[in-house]
């Protein structure tokens, strides 16, 4: 078993000294703990080692901005519209930055 999908508290025992972390574990974003345990052909037990891994999301955002009316009279208002902007799940926009360029 070289692959193996976790779950908060399940112990996957293997007799392979490695095992790659299942897609399929599906980790939220943030800090994730991992413990490990060795086990010798006399029963013996080592001390538990833990390890901490980062899951981040490094897919950017992608803006889309609109603008309503495209053309006004002098002196009129109008609407710059971020609405159709998106981020991959699980993420989620929480912020726009207007600017204005010229």
């Amino acid at each position: 078993m070289a692959q193996a999908t976790f779950s908060v508290g399940t112990t996957v025992e293997t007799t392979d000294n490695f095992v790659d972390v299942a897609a399929s574990s599906n980790l939220p974003v943030g800090v994730h703990h991992f413990q490990l345990v060795v086990e010798d052909d006399s029963g013996n037990q080592s001390a538990p080692i833990v390890v901490q891994i980062i899951v981040k999301d490094t897919t950017k955002p992608t803006a889309i901005l609109t603008v309503m009316p495209s053309q006004v009279e002098a002196g009129q208002g109008f609407r710059l519209d971020g609405s159709k902007s998106s981020d991959p799940a699980p993420g989620k926009i929480v912020k726009f930055r207007w600017t204005m360029l010229d």
